[in-house]
C-alpha cells in the first residue's frame, strides 16, 4: 500500500530505474525528443544539457530528413513552433543554403509569421535581441515571396506592436518588390504611414482609466462599451470568456446578457476559438462568486460550451477504449498552475466526462486503498465537477495504482489506453514494503502480453519529473506537470512505422 498524504516529501531528484526493451534509430529518437521537449513553456528555457543533447541529435541526422521533419510538423501535425525551430536550427549547421531557404519559405505560410520565425533564428545565431542579424541570399529570396503577397488590408489588421515587428523583418529581408504597387506598400510600411488595428480591449482599458465626474457616469460609459463589444462581436470569444464577472458588474441589460450567453454557447464560436476545456472550468468558478440571476444564465452557457470544446480532444480516438483512474486525495487540491482556479483534482474527471460526451468507450474509477469503478455523467459536467470534490477519501488515502492493472488482468479485459492521474511519480516503485504483486511495472508487462497494443499514461500533475514527457518503455509514458498539448503529442508518438514512412515521402 502506497500512502498519498505527503506534498513536499514527494519531491525527489531520483529517477526511475528502467531499461528500454526496444531500440530506436536516430531519426525516430529526434522525432520523439522534439515532441517531448515541445511541452516546455519555452523551448529554449529547457535545461542547457537537454538543449545541447537535442541540438546534437539534429546535427547527427541528415539535413534532408530534418527538413522533412519540419514540413511534417507544420503541414501534418500543425505544430508551427516546432517547424520554425527546426528551420532555424538547420540554418546554423547546414551547408546547403538553398535547402534552408526553401524549407523556411515553406514552413512560414504568410508574412505575418516571419517575426515569430526570426525569434528562433536569433536564438540559434546567438543574438537573442534580434539586432544586427544577417541572412543568406537564399533566405532573403524565399522570405521575399511572402512579403510580395502582403497587402494593405492584411497589414492594417495588425496591432501596432505586430506592425513594428513586421517592419523590422522587412528591413532585415529587404525584399525586391514585385511591382510598383508593392514597392509603394513597402515604402509606407517603412515610413510607418499605415494605421493599426484598434483592439477592443485596448479601447476598453483606455476608457476605464479615464477620469469621470461621478461613479455613475463611469459605470454608464463602461456598460455602453460592453454592449458595443458584445453586440458587434469586436471583443472576441476569448476576451468575453475572461471578462464575464466584469460584464455582470457593469450591469448590462438582460438582452445584452442573453446575446453574450448565446455567443458563449455557440458551437461554431467555441470550435473556432479553440479554447481549452479548462478555460471554461475557470470561468464557471469565477461566476460562482457572483450573485445569481445573470450568473446562472452565463453558467448554463458555459456548460454548453464545455461540451462543444470536446473537439479539443480530437487527438484522442473515439474508437479506442480507455480506463481513467483518478486520485482524489487531499494533496490533489492544488492549482494545476499558479493562480489557476482549476485544480489537479479536476483534470481526470473532466477528461473522462468529455470523452464520454463524445460517445467514447470510457471506464472511470477512483484509486486509493482500493480501485473503485464509478460512473460519471456525460451532461452537466461543470456541476458534476463540484460534486466530485465531496468524494474525497471515498476509496481511501493510499495510492495502489497497480490495482487498476490487476483488475484488467483478472477480468481479461483488453483496452487501448490506461490513464492514471496522480500528483506523484509511480513507475516501478514500491514503498512501505509493498509485496511484489504490487509492482506496477511487472503487472503492466504482464498485461502487455494480453494486450500488446495497450498504452499506459502516468500523469504526475505535481510535475516532479525533470522532463514534461518521457517514453519509459514501449507503450509507457510519464507526463510531469500539466500541459494541455500533451494529448496531441502522445497521439503523434503513436505508430512509429507509419509516421516514418509519411516523413520519408515528403519532398523538400
Amino acid at each position: 500500500m502506497k500512502f498519498n498524504f505527503s506534498l513536499r516529501a514527494r519531491q525527489t531528484d531520483e529517477r526511475y530505474a528502467f531499461v528500454r526493451t526496444w531500440t530506436v534509430d536516430k531519426q525516430w529518437e529526434l522525432y520523439e525528443a522534439l515532441l517531448c521537449m515541445s511541452l516546455y513553456e519555452s523551448f529554449y528555457d529547457q535545461p542547457a544539457e537537454q538543449l545541447a543533447g537535442l541540438r546534437k541529435l539534429i546535427r547527427d541526422n541528415d539535413p534532408v530528413y530534418v527538413a522533412r521533419l519540419a514540413v511534417h510538423f507544420r503541414e501534418k501535425l500543425h505544430l508551427r513552433t516546432l517547424s520554425f525551430i527546426l528551420a532555424a536550427e538547420l540554418s546554423g549547421i547546414c551547408k546547403d543554403k538553398e535547402l534552408v531557404g526553401r524549407l523556411t519559405g515553406r514552413v512560414i505560410q504568410h508574412a505575418g509569421e516571419i517575426p515569430g520565425w526570426l525569434d528562433h533564428y536569433a536564438h540559434v545565431h546567438g543574438n537573442k535581441r534580434g539586432k544586427g542579424l544577417r541572412m543568406t541570399t537564399a533566405l532573403r529570396k524565399h522570405l521575399a515571396i511572402h512579403f510580395n503577397r502582403l497587402d494593405t488590408y492584411r497589414f492594417v489588421r495588425l496591432t501596432k506592436a505586430q506592425q513594428a515587428r513586421l517592419r523590422y523583418a522587412l528591413s532585415l529581408v529587404q525584399p525586391k518588390a514585385a511591382g510598383k504597387a508593392q514597392q509603394a506598400l513597402f515604402r509606407r510600411i517603412q515610413q510607418d504611414k499605415l494605421p493599426a488595428r484598434n483592439a477592443w480591449l485596448s479601447e476598453y482599458e483606455a476608457l476605464r482609466q479615464q477620469n469621470y465626474d461621478s461613479r455613475e457616469i463611469k459605470q454608464s460609459a463602461l456598460r455602453d462599451k460592453w454592449k458595443e463589444g458584445i453586440s458587434t462581436f469586436r471583443m472576441g470569444y476569448a476576451a468575453l470568456l475572461d471578462h464575464l464577472p466584469n460584464i455582470l458588474k457593469a450591469g448590462v441589460s438582460g438582452k445584452v446578457l442573453k446575446l453574450a450567453a448565446a455567443y458563449l454557447g455557440n458551437e461554431a464560436a467555441v470550435t473556432g476559438s479553440r479554447q481549452s476545456p479548462l478555460r471554461f472550468v475557470a470561468a464557471y468558478r469565477k461566476l460562482q462568486e457572483m450573485p445569481q440571476g445573470g450568473a446562472a444564465t452565463l453558467q448554463e452557457a458555459l456548460e454548453q460550451a464545455l461540451l462543444h470544446s470536446a473537439h479539443y480532444l480530437a487527438c484522442l480516438d473515439e474508437s479506442e477504449s480507455t480506463v481513467i483512474a483518478m486520485d482524489v486525495s487531499p494533496s490533489m487540491r492544488h492549482p494545476v498552475k499558479e493562480g489557476s482556479l482549476v485544480q489537479r483534482y479536476d483534470i481526470a474527471p473532466l477528461l473522462a466526462m468529455l470523452l464520454k460526451s463524445r460517445g467514447d468507450k470510457v471506464t472511470t474509477g477512483i484509486i486509493g486503498n482500493t480501485w473503485k469503478v464509478t460512473s460519471l455523467p456525460s451532461r452537466q459536467l461543470l456541476g458534476e465537477l463540484e460534486r466530485l470534490h465531496k468524494r474525497e477519501g471515498e476509496a481511501g488515502y493510499a495510492l495502489n495504482a497497480h490495482l487498476v492493472i490487476q483488475d484488467l488482468l483478472k477480468k481479461g479485459a483488453i483496452v487501448d489506453k490506461v490513464m492514471i492521474f496522480t500528483d506523484c511519480q509511480l513507475w516501478n516503485q514500491r514503498s512501505f514494503n509493498q509485496p511484489a504483486e504490487a509492482d506496477l511495472g511487472r503487472l503492466w508487462r504482464q498485461y502487455r502480453e494480453l494486450a500488446p497494443k495497450a498504452r499506459l499514461y502516468l500523469f504526475d500533475l505535481a510535475g516532479y519529473g525533470k522532463k514534461p514527457l518521457e517514453c519509459l518503455e514501449d507503450g509507457v509514458y510519464l507526463a510531469a506537470g500539466w500541459n494541455e498539448q500533451v494529448f496531441g503529442v502522445l497521439k503523434a508518438l503513436e505508430n512509429e512505422g507509419a509516421r516514418m514512412e509519411t516523413i520519408e515521402d515528403i519532398i523538400v
